[in-house]
């Protein structure tokens, strides 16, 4: 059942025309990633290359990230929720992917995503780590190989979101224990230049989710 959260009025605004990024084969505005990152469950959080949960998985931030989230391999689970929002700028369902989301793989592993359009959330679905694409970017050093959840609004029956929230799935190993490794997400599908619909809802949502 979708859960709906608080919802500010949609405006239009004129916008220049943004520098793009171009990582792993996909092509983004500038600011077309997430701008800010909230943690939706208790547990512990493994960093790397940033001080914290909004560093590191917030902009475009292919060298930092989670490690391991939703690992129950010791003695605290680590944390396995977590929302993004795209303030600067929503996607709009268009061809191909809308939204990619990108894991530093170190274990392959599944994700669970859902996405909020108009301050509503939508159920979960299932990204099996075998849908994810090889983008051959090496990070860290090249310790890690970063991969791509592409996500398709149609998928989910609606035609914009300004925000998405995942959880990681299964892995593959022995175990089964997820520990997938977010690094950043970002917005392909965007309203043409010139008139953008900002959807104003993350603050009033934070603040109610966290009070």
């Amino acid at each position: 059942m979708p859960r709906s959260f608080i919802a500010a009025a949609v405006t239009v605004v004129s916008l220049p025309a943004a520098a793009q990024i171009s990582y792993g084969g996909y092509t983004f505005a500038a600011n077309a990633f997430a701008d800010r990152a909230e943690v939706n469950e208790t547990g512990d959080v493994f960093l790397h290359g940033a001080a914290t949960v909004d560093e590191a998985i917030t902009g475009f931030t292919p060298d930092s990230g989670l490690f391991n989230i939703g690992s129950m391999s010791g003695p605290t689970p680590f944390a396995n929720d977590f929302t993004l929002y795209f303030d600067d700028l929503a996607a709009i369902d268009g061809a191909g992917p809308d939204i990619v989301l990108f894991d530093l793989r170190y274990s392959r592993d599944s994700y669970e995503i859902a996405v909020i359009s108009g301050g509503t959330e939508s159920a979960f679905l299932f990204y099996d780590f075998s849908t994810q694409v090889n983008t051959g970017e090496s990070q860290l050093g090249g310790d890690a190989i970063a991969w791509a959840v592409e996500i398709d609004l149609a998928s989910y029956g609606v035609t914009h979101a300004e925000a998405i929230r995942f959880r990681a799935g299964p892995s593959d190993t022995s175990s089964g224990n997820p520990q997938a490794d977010p690094t950043m997400a970002g917005v392909l599908n965007i309203p043409a230049p010139g008139s953008l619909a900002l959807f104003a809802i993350g603050a009033l949502a934070a603040r109610k989710r966290r009070s």
